[in-house]
């Protein structure tokens, strides 16, 4: 998921959205103009189709039209009512005239429209039927019967007999059948309405059928087994078909209607005078296939857009961000304090500048940091020599008023003494080639020192100053650092002279032998307790209060020589007084004292 947030705001990310939020819109418009196109053409289509369908239904209409009323007229003529009422007087010499002259007449009605295959008229009176077929027949029973049924020639006028279709008219179309004296039928040509249908219909996967409301009979354009496509399933689909006569209606329209998978345009247009629906459909993809070849060309182009956008990005993004990324990893190195990490650049671009100016800057940052170092470390070591010569100069004044008094009382050989004390106390505080001693050097200067004020205190002050361990006196020291805490305590923790002063000294190292601590404490009463945080505070943020100079000396000193971790804790002494602790960092503890400290 990370790595999914990080690769979306990379620049690679940024530049395909930039490209795509510019190319969407386009491809949008190019869609919407692309639909619009093939709606429209679709409408003009469907359209040309139903224009077309409505004209040859109407020419089908005016020529089955005139058949029945020919049909209706031939009814009254007067051979054929001479024939069907007085045949049995009438000599065979009258009746081959009149039967030649209605054969005559029906030659005409046939060949007067070409929808008419044949006619034929059956006589109930002479048991025959004339047909243009210059074939005289017994009437056939059946088709009598059939043929005979009454029926509204204006709105349904198709009968079917033997799979071919008639529009018949019988004589009397009132009363019993058997009391009708003649029907006259004419047969429709399927064929030539078939080759009609094929003009409407111009292209080989479509179709046009012409059928009734009620699919009693249909003809269409393909011979039986051609088509892919049933059209009684698309008159379903319309609502086309009817189950009674009374629910025959006219419609007329086009729409989409889907068969096995496949969508259709389909265009129709039924006829209420003959009970027929003309029909033409025509699939989708032939009206749109060259939109449809279009589209796809139109989303093949969108896909190679989107991989040249994504390749185009992806290379603008190698071309920058590559760069961008080896000033990064430098950057990097250089934030870890990797300075000798320079730029090797082959190319002469933009970023060429920007190495050179980066591999510049490094340069001067290391000069820089070189000078300040060395700028520290001067100062460092100035700081140190300024901090050890901080010496209290009232000691000294009181130092030669001791001497003064010894010696005023002919005390010689305290006067040696003390004098001794005095001159190892002052030589080693005036040694500054050495920044650090052993540790047991600075003990040894402690106790001069104390040996110092036991002539000054005259016995009043108890001292407890241990030997340290002594792998622990080997460890080289920052030069007076002891000295200042028990001046301290002297000082500011022993103040009242009525009271004998306690000073102890103690030695501590820590359970892995990294720290060592020296304590300094007394058992003077001048502490206050709102005194403690004060000094602790003024410890801590390098503030020098003017009453404990030394103490500040010391820590200051050790937290530049050792950082941070170590320099002069104070608490409350478990004597009363103050105890001041002084943190040291060791580094290797030596082997043999190690082994001898454990087998103790």
């Amino acid at each position: 998921m990370n790595r999914f947030r990080n690769m979306m705001r990379s620049i690679f990310a940024k530049l395909v959205f930039a490209f795509m939020i510019v190319l969407i819109p386009l491809y949008a418009l190019s869609l919407n103009m692309n639909d619009s196109a093939s709606r429209s053409v679709k409408d003009q289509i469907t359209a040309s189709l139903y224009s077309r369908v409505q004209f040859h239904m109407d020419s089908l209409e005016t020529d089955f039209d005139r058949i029945i009323r020919l049909e209706q007229e031939f009814v009254n003529d007067a051979d054929l009512t001479k024939l069907s009422n007085s045949a049995a007087i009438m000599e065979d010499f009258d009746k081959t005239i009149v039967i030649n002259r209605l054969r005559s007449r029906l030659g005409l009605l046939k060949t007067s429209n070409p929808y008419i295959l044949s006619v034929g008229i059956s006589i109930a009176s002479i048991d025959r039927t004339l047909s243009t077929d210059n074939i005289i027949d017994p009437i056939d029973p059946g088709a009598f019967r059939e043929l005979s049924q009454p029926t509204n020639r204006y709105v349904s006028p198709f009968l079917t007999y033997s799979d071919r279709l008639f529009i018949s008219v019988p004589y009397p179309e009132i009363g019993r059948r058997e009391d009708q004296q003649f029907v006259i039928a004419v047969e429709i040509d399927k064929a030539e309405i078939r080759r009609v249908l094929s003009r409407l219909s111009d292209n080989a996967e479509g179709g046009v059928v012409l059928f009734d409301s009620r699919l009693r009979w249909q003809v269409s354009d393909r011979t039986q087994g051609e088509g892919d496509i049933d059209a009684a399933e698309l008159a379903r689909g319309l609502g086309l078909l009817a189950v009674s006569e009374r629910e025959a209606s006219g419609g007329s329209g086009y729409r989409t209607v889907t068969v096995d998978g496949t969508p259709y345009i389909v265009a129709f247009e039924q006829s209420s005078s003959l009970d027929a629906t003309l029909l033409t459909y025509l699939p989708e993809k032939v009206v749109l296939g060259s939109l449809r070849k279009y589209r796809d060309g139109y989303w093949l182009l969108s896909i190679v857009s989107a991989i040249v956008v994504v390749l185009f990005s992806y290379l603008i993004y190698r071309l920058i961000h590559r760069p961008l990324r080896t000033m990064v990893v430098a950057f990097r190195k250089v934030e870890h304090g990797n300075l000798d990490a320079p730029i090797v650049s082959r190319n002469r671009d933009e970023f060429s500048y920007l190495y050179s100016q980066y591999n510049s800057m490094i340069g001067r940052l290391k000069v820089l940091i070189h000078e300040v170092i060395e700028h520290q470390y001067r100062v460092r070591i100035s700081e140190l020599k300024q901090l050890q010569l901080q010496i209290n100069p009232h000691f000294l004044y009181n130092s030669f008023f001791i001497i003064y008094r010894m010696a005023k009382v002919h005390e010689t050989e305290n006067v040696m003494r003390f004098a001794k004390y005095l001159g190892r106390y002052y030589q080693y505080i005036t040694h500054n080639s050495q920044q650090e001693v052993p540790l047991t050097e600075e003990l040894e200067f402690a106790r001069t020192y104390v040996e110092i004020q036991k002539y000054r205190y005259a016995g009043h002050v108890e001292i407890d100053f241990p030997d340290p361990p002594p792998w622990v006196g080997r460890i080289p020291v920052p030069r007076l650092i002891l000295q200042p805490l028990l001046e301290n305590c002297y000082e500011h923790g022993l103040t009242d002279p009525e009271k004998d002063g306690i000073i102890a000294v103690s030695f501590q190292v820590s359970e892995h032998g990294g720290v060592l601590t020296i304590g300094v404490e007394d058992n003077g009463d001048s502490l206050e307790d709102a005194e403690l945080p004060r000094l602790r505070q003024a410890l801590d943020a390098e503030l020098e209060p003017p009453e404990s100079t030394g103490l500040f000396n010391v820590h200051r000193r050790l937290r530049i020589k050792f950082g941070n971790e170590s320099g002069v804790r104070l608490e409350r002494s478990q004597l009363g007084g103050l105890k001041a602790e002084v943190v040291l960092p060791l580094s290797s503890k030596p082997q043999d004292e190690k082994d001898r400290v454990e087998e103790e």
